[in-house]
């Protein structure tokens, strides 16, 4: 619901909106990203820098690392490098900004203006203002513990400086039961009776994840700021 309505009523925003709850970036993260950080074919971002306080330095844990883009994210990112060399020419610049986000200057995006233009995207979703950008981040990490991904392939996204942070922050979106994994141990190569039971509960399941997803969706952007 957000990021539609970010997409209406903050247009030139919209796409680093997107990055942050796709690919988990920090705010500071996703303004110093430059296209030669962006590899579409791998669908990959290298997040080699950061702004803090209006520098250029490393990313939190000290060095860079490598994301992975969604399929929307990697869409969403050509249409906006397509429609940034058209504004080149538009505006006479003399070449394509080197930053993804950039503004009608061509510089990197204020952060100021970035969070008044998340503030105006919540009223239009009529969202409570005390909701910041670094949920995006919190919701796209809690999304995939959700759905059962690895809490190392998340820590890897969110470049944690340990598996035990990302543990510690997000731990209690992590799946908790799980008695076909104890059951395999006894009848190794074949399916265990709760597996069996689990499959015609498939349905089920997957509309129950489904109503769990749907619980965070509206939210997105919403969760409390952790790291």
């Amino acid at each position: 619901m957000f990021l539609s309505k970010a997409a209406r009523k903050a247009l030139r925003f919209a796409p680093l909106f997107l990055l942050m709850a796709r690919a988990g970036l920090r705010l500071g993260e996703a303004l110093a990203l430059q296209w030669q950080d962006v590899d579409f074919r791998a669908r990959e971002i290298r997040v080699a820098r950061a702004f803090s306080e209006g520098e250029i330095e490393t990313p939190n844990a000290g060095h860079g690392r490598t994301v992975d883009m969604s399929q929307q994210l990697t869409q969403a990112l050509l249409v906006l490098q397509a429609e940034r060399r058209t504004e080149t020419l538009r505006r006479g610049w003399r070449e394509v900004p080197a930053w993804v986000f950039c503004s009608l200057e061509g510089t990197p995006l204020d952060e100021a203006n970035v969070r008044r233009a998340f503030n105006a995207a919540l009223k239009e979703a009529a969202l409570p203002l005390h909701f910041n950008l670094h949920g995006l981040r919190h919701t796209f990490a809690s999304l995939l513990l959700q759905d059962g991904v690895s809490p190392a392939y998340v820590q890897r996204q969110l470049g944690h400086a340990s598996i035990q942070l990302t543990v510690d922050t997000y731990g209690k979106w992590l799946p908790m039961g799980n008695k076909s994994a104890v059951d395999r141990l006894d009848f190794p190569g074949s399916a265990t009776e709760s597996e069996q039971s689990g499959s015609n509960r498939g349905s089920h399941t997957r509309g129950q994840r489904g109503k769990s997803q749907k619980r965070l969706e509206p939210a997105l952007g919403l969760e409390p700021r952790t790291c």
